[in-house]
Formats: structure tokens, sequence, C-alpha cells
């Protein structure tokens, strides 16, 4: 028998029970944010987004950006030829030949290298003024401890501009105070001649020492001569070793490839880095570009839905 005094609605059909738990409260959230964002994408105008853009990035480069100071210098790779033709095409087959353009690429690949950093992190504890808490928080080596975000910090604060095709390296040194920024100008181009002059010195041991060798060679090849054609070749081979030889012990104390300093580095008056009104207007026109095109993209979109 039915109670007549229970009052209970029949359940609807279609009708499905609020979800309880993690999953209920999830569902809740995100039908309030899209309920929200449904309601706010039809207020975000094109100049409200650009003008907050505008703010933000005035907010920041002038509020928070640290002013930093370039020392620049520029030096040029020469290389000179100090080897007898004899000796090039003797050794040149084994050796190779030196351009400019491979020694320009040396030195750039040097100075952003972790051994340079490790040489100037000695003379100006670099590590520890990154990692400052003086320094601008959005821009600050937060993880000093590790090797590679050091190395991508300072390659950011040194920046290098080979000119491969004229043998021409501009050094931009950046830093907080400007008599640094000068000093460790001036330790990049003293730590690149010096690692020039170790080039020089391994490829004057290595020429000497296939010199030697030839020579050696050329001695066994005379002695072991069967007949007069073999003799007269292993001769000719054991003169045009001597005169190489000869000439690599001539050419032993001369350096072949050396620096030149087109422009000593400058002591900056006053901070260049960053250009704060050209990347707040750069900032402002890209924004400006995504919204037109996204705007362009969602309306597309949404014609081809109603359609």
């Amino acid at each position: 028998m039915s109670n007549l005094y229970d009052t209970t609605a029949p359940p609807v059909i279609g009708d499905e029970p609020p979800k309880s738990g993690i999953f209920g409260i999830v569902e809740t959230v995100w039908s309030a944010l899209r309920e929200t964002w449904n309601r706010m994408r039809f207020r975000v105008s094109f100049w409200s987004v650009v003008a907050a853009a505008a703010i933000l990035s005035t907010v920041y480069y002038f509020g928070f950006a640290e002013s930093l100071y370039d020392s620049q210098a520029i030096i040029s790779i020469q290389n000179k030829s100090s080897t007898a033709s004899g000796v090039s095409s003797i050794l040149g087959s084994a050796l190779g030949t030196g351009g400019s353009t491979s020694e320009v690429e040396e030195v750039n690949t040097y100075i952003d290298s972790m051994e340079m950093l490790r040489a100037l992190d000695k003379q100006f504890h670099l590590r520890d003024s990154y990692a400052s808490a003086d320094r601008n928080p959005f821009w600050r080596l937060w993880w000093p401890t590790i090797d590679e975000d050091f190395l991508w910090f300072y390659q950011w604060m040194v920046e290098v501009d080979a000119q491969t095709d004229v043998g021409i390296i501009t050094i931009d040194v950046m830093d907080y105070d400007r008599n640094r920024a000068h000093a460790m100008a001036n330790a990049v181009v003293a730590e690149s001649e010096k690692f020039m002059n170790q080039i020089n010195a391994t490829m004057q041991t290595q020429t000497m020492k296939f010199a030697r060798s030839e020579l050696e060679n050329s001695v066994k090849a005379v002695q072991a001569a069967k007949d007069p054609q073999e003799q007269a070749v292993a001769e000719m081979r054991l003169s045009a070793a001597q005169q190489a030889l000869a000439a690599a012990e001539g050419s032993a104390n001369q350096q072949s490839v050396f620096i030149v300093p087109i422009s000593a580095p400058s002591l900056p008056t006053e901070t260049t880095h960053p250009e704060r009104l050209f990347d707040i207007i750069s900032i402002t026109f890209i924004t400006a570009m995504v919204y037109a095109v996204g705007f362009l993209m969602w309306s597309n979109v949404r014609d081809h839905r109603k359609a």
C-alpha cells in the first residue's frame, strides 16, 4: 500500500544529480570560469588590450628593468703566412691551411664558452653579481649553482658579433657598473689573445713534429731504395723534407695568427640597455598585431560554425 503522505517528487528524466567530491568542485569552478570568460570576452576590446600591454611594459621597463652600461671593443683577426711555398705544399695536406673565417669562428666560440666565463668569474665574481638580491627580480640569475644557466646569462650580458668575411669581431660587454664593464671588455680581449697564442703554439708544435717525421721517413726511403729510379725519387723527397724542416724551424718563433685591436674597449658614460621607449613601442605593436590576427581567425571560425 502506497504512503499517501509521501511528498517526494519522482526524479525528472534527464536530470543528473550533482557530483560530489573533487569532481564536483572542479566542474563548478570550470563552469564559473567559463561563464566569466563568456561575459568578459565581449568587453575585451582591441584598445583595452593594447593599452594594457603598453602600461604593463612601461611599468616593467621604468620600474624594474636594470640599466646596463655597454663597453664595446672591436678586434681584427690577422693571419700571416710565415712558411715557404715548399712547406705549404708538404705540410698542407696533413695540417691544412687556416683561413680567417675559421679563426674568427674559433675566437667567437671561445668568448662564448665556459672557459672564458670561468676566467672572468675568477676576476670579477660574476656568479655572485648576477645572482645578487639587488638585481632585477625579473632578470636575475636565480640558479647560480647550475653552470648551464650561468653560461646562458653570461652570453646575454656579453654579445659577440663576428664578421667572418673580413675577420672582425665586435664585443659588447654589458654590466651594472661602467668601470667593471670596461675592465671586463679588456679582460675578454686579453683572454682572446692568450687563446690565439695557445693555438699558435699548438700549430707550431704539430708542424715541427710532422716535419721531423717526414724527414725521418725520407731518410729511410733513401736507405731502402733498390734501384736508381727509386733512389732519385727518395732523394728528391729527402731534399724537400730538409727544406720543410729548415723553414719550420725558422718560423717556429714567429706568430702566424694574432689579434689587432681596431677599437679599444670604451669606458661608457651612460646606460644604453635596455632601449626602453623602443622596447615599449615594439611590445605594444606586437600585441596589437597578435590581437588583430587572433580576432580575424576567431571570427572566421565563428562564421564557419554558424554556416
